[in-house]
């Protein structure tokens, strides 16, 4: 019996959950086109959710974060890349406020698939919402590397571009 409840000790070990704290993956030059920018730009945070959310759960093991963070990771990255991208012009200034609602990621036979799912509220009233789906065969990539990768379809997108260049 003594055995048994060490053996059941030793198998409950692993499970448990992590802490996962997002961090910028870069993204290559090239991904976001220049663009004309007219005005100052302010990328904002509205996401207010820190309570903590399961965004990775495999083999007894959960990775946790708040949705507040993640999207702070995405502010952050979005105004690195637009910095980047821009071809500054004078104009009015814009705003664009961003709020991401999940990001999950699933192990599939040797590589994890993750969707991160944002709304994107424009200036002028115009919300952009994407479901943005990545892969890696490394965890903390797929999920970092998520957030990237909807940076650069946010700024790649028609709409986005259309109202910086406005």
């Amino acid at each position: 019996m003594r055995a048994l409840v060490i053996l059941a000790l030793f198998c409950l070990a692993g499970c448990g959950t992590v802490q996962f704290k997002p961090t910028e993956y870069p993204l290559r030059a090239g991904l976001i086109a220049s663009m004309p920018v007219k005005g100052q730009t302010d990328v904002s945070n509205i996401q207010s959710q820190t309570a903590p959310v399961i965004v990775s759960s495999y083999g007894g093991t959960s990775l946790s974060s708040n949705l507040h963070a993640i999207t702070e990771v995405m502010v952050r990255q979005t105004r690195e890349e637009l910095t980047k991208a821009a071809q500054p012009e004078p104009g009015a200034p814009k705003t664009i406020e961003l709020k991401v609602n999940s990001l999950v990621s699933n192990y599939k036979f040797f590589y994890y698939h993750s969707q991160l799912h944002f709304d994107a509220k424009l200036g002028n009233g115009t919300v952009v919402s994407m479901d943005v789906p990545h892969s890696s065969g490394v965890l903390a990539q797929d999920l970092n590397g998520c957030i990237a990768e909807s940076v650069m379809k946010l700024l790649n997108d028609p709409r986005v571009r259309a109202y910086l260049a406005q």
